[in-house]
């Protein structure tokens, strides 16, 4: 199993977002803490759901944080043999659901996550691969930092 630390999100946060965000640490480490389960830590969609919603619903960062709930919970399950299928023209109708309620997180992943190989690349390569799939700039987010 391979986890995303609060280092990998912050810095997932700064490329779709293109610069560094402020953040409440507290919010932000529960978050991606929710992406462990004691005794359940081999179920990785609804660990991966839990991320997607306390990221989305808890807000840590100043601007991105649903967009980066996202991506991260793309990037995470990605590393864990699922890919998401999410296409970028239908990127803003989702998180709107998931941010109003219309759609629970846990339904996201249970009805779009599909069994793929893990990938073995890098985390900055996987998220390149993310950022992609949906259309994000993600290199000219990254130009500047280091």
């Amino acid at each position: 199993m391979r986890y995303l630390t609060v280092h990998d999100v912050i810095w997932i946060n700064t490329a779709v977002t293109g610069s560094p965000q402020r953040y409440d640490f507290d919010r932000l480490e529960n978050a991606v803490y929710s992406q462990y389960s004691y005794g359940q830590s081999q179920d990785v969609l609804a660990q991966a759901a839990r991320m997607f919603r306390r990221l989305a619903q808890d807000k840590p960062f100043e601007q991105g944080s649903e967009l980066t709930a996202l991506v991260a919970t793309m990037v995470f399950l990605r590393l864990n043999g699922y890919a998401l299928q999410v296409s970028a023209e239908e990127v803003d109708s989702v998180l709107a659901q998931v941010a109003q309620g219309q759609m629970r997180a846990s339904d996201l992943i249970q009805q779009r996550a599909q069994p793929a190989p893990p990938a073995e690349d890098s985390l900055r390569s996987v998220v390149a691969q993310v950022c992609q799939q949906l259309h994000l700039p993600m290199k000219a987010a990254l130009a500047g930092v280091h």
